[in-house]
């Protein structure tokens, strides 16, 4: 939705690039029933990665992010994601990729979750412009 609204371009690392914060953005939303005027798209072209940029999954620890630009978001996550009450269900063991991507919706909003891992973001050259 992020980049439909024009405030980037998804790049290879499945993030959000926007052209002056790179992939160093938390985005948030708001529902309305408010009429409002149409703005114009802030960022428009030029975000997203260089043709030959493949640092982000290069440096990937877990190798998450593949060369076509998917990413595996459930790597990522076990590898990287913090939360109390995901880590226990993940320690107790017995849980399915589908049980944890629906985990990863609910930690992510009400359980303060946390990325340890943000290699990235660290190593994209667009954190640095």
């Amino acid at each position: 939705m992020a980049e439909a609204a024009g405030l980037g371009t998804v790049g290879r690392n499945g993030l959000l690039l926007n052209r002056k914060y790179g992939p160093r953005l938390i985005l948030g939303g708001l529902i309305t029933s408010a009429a409002l005027e149409a703005t114009v798209h802030p960022d428009q072209g030029g975000a997203g990665c260089p043709a030959d940029c493949f640092i982000c999954q290069e440096r990937c620890p877990v190798g998450a992010i593949e060369k076509n630009g998917r990413v595996n978001r459930l790597a990522c996550i076990r590898h990287s994601m913090k939360s109390p009450l995901f880590s226990y269900l993940m320690k107790a063991g017995g849980v399915s990729d589908a049980e944890v991507e629906s985990l990863n919706h609910v930690t992510g909003v009400d359980d303060h979750s946390t990325y340890e891992c943000l290699a990235c973001v660290a190593d994209c050259p667009r954190a640095r412009e």
